[in-house]
């Protein structure tokens, strides 16, 4: 139980860092790229979730290649959204 409220109080810090960060580099991001962040974020959240919850079974083995097949997709969706959505567009 405790692990859950903190993921999601880290999550919910996290998003606000970034939205803060946005706002101080004069990101200009519409309402699909904000919807496309916080699925991530989402996304991200589940992805623990299934690592915590195959541990907490006593099945290491699965949560690592649970893990590992969810968090690559993860990773990619945090670099293309890095490279597309949170990089400056040349004026």
């Amino acid at each position: 139980m405790l692990f859950h409220l903190l993921l999601g109080g880290f999550s919910v810090y996290l998003f606000m860092l970034l939205m803060n960060h946005s706002k101080k580099a004069s990101v200009k991001m519409s309402w699909w790229q904000w919807l496309l962040t916080g699925l991530g974020f989402l996304y991200a959240a589940f992805v623990l979730e299934v690592i915590y919850g195959f541990l907490a079974e006593g099945s290491a083995q699965a949560a690592l290649i649970m893990g590992l097949i969810l968090a690559i997709v993860a990773v990619i969706w945090g670099v293309l959204l890095g490279r597309f959505v949170f990089t400056k567009k040349a004026a």
